[in-house]
């Protein structure tokens, strides 16, 4: 599927304004969530329980708010977005590859939330004027958050400035990075504990760079690749 047109390359000024209009457009229909999740979906969960508001065994518990944000910028491959990986040390999702986030703070919005994480752990500020919408709500159920996933196109972002306490190291896949065939993949995944203890689970994962996107993360991915074939091709913008 090719999503950044055929159109050849363009001048990254002159097509980021059209691109932005067509990845507001494709976010503004009704999104496919579970439908898309479920290709990312542990062999352990049911995407129906991943959406927020659907009653399950777990419905009694405090859930907590937190953003990410997916943000997408001209790259010399083209349109890519940063991913962190998060230190080993961390209570929840420790070794996992993310998007930038995390909880609200008081008085947040979750938009607010996204883009404040997004400075601090990689030390870029997004415009808001370059978010463009919104994924589906989905909940981490490990940690008890309900996660708002946002997109936003931003012009050329510079080096990254990783915050050590909460980033390990960062990775740059690219639109097109997750469209080829063998980005999708699974793994053997053990644990000392959880639904993993006895036997291990083959667990659905994108791979970018030798690294393993897994879990919610994969999950947002799925929904965002979705939703990008849907619409109609973005323009091949590189800087």
């Amino acid at each position: 599927m090719n999503v950044l047109g055929s159109g050849g390359v363009a001048e990254a000024g002159g097509a980021l304004g059209e691109a932005r209009r067509v990845l507001r457009l494709a976010l503004s229909k009704p999104l496919p969530c579970e439908a898309a999740w479920a290709a990312m979906v542990p062999p352990y969960r049911c995407a129906a329980e991943l959406a927020p508001g659907i009653a399950s065994e777990d419905s009694g518990r405090s859930w907590r708010e937190a953003a990410v944000l997916i943000l997408l910028h001209p790259t010399p491959a083209g349109l890519a977005f940063p991913l962190i990986e998060r230190p080993a040390t961390m209570r929840h999702h420790a070794g996992q590859v993310a998007f930038p986030g995390g909880g609200l703070e008081p008085g947040e919005t979750p938009l607010d939330a996204a883009l404040r994480e997004t400075r601090e752990e990689i030390g870029i500020t997004v415009p808001r004027a370059d978010v463009v919408g919104c994924l589906s709500d989905i909940r981490a159920l490990p940690s008890s958050f309900v996660v708002h996933p946002f997109v936003a196109l931003t012009s050329d972002i510079g080096e990254l400035s990783l915050q050590r306490e909460e980033v390990a190291s960062s990775l740059e896949p690219t639109l097109a990075d997750l469209f080829v065939d063998s980005a999708v993949s699974a793994f053997t995944r053990r644990e000392e504990g959880g639904a993993c203890r006895d036997d291990p689970c083959l667990v659905p994962c994108y791979r970018f760079g030798g690294k393993i996107v897994w879990g919610l993360t994969a999950m947002i991915l799925a929904e965002l690749k979705a939703v990008l074939s849907r619409s109609p091709a973005l323009p091949e913008i590189r800087n």
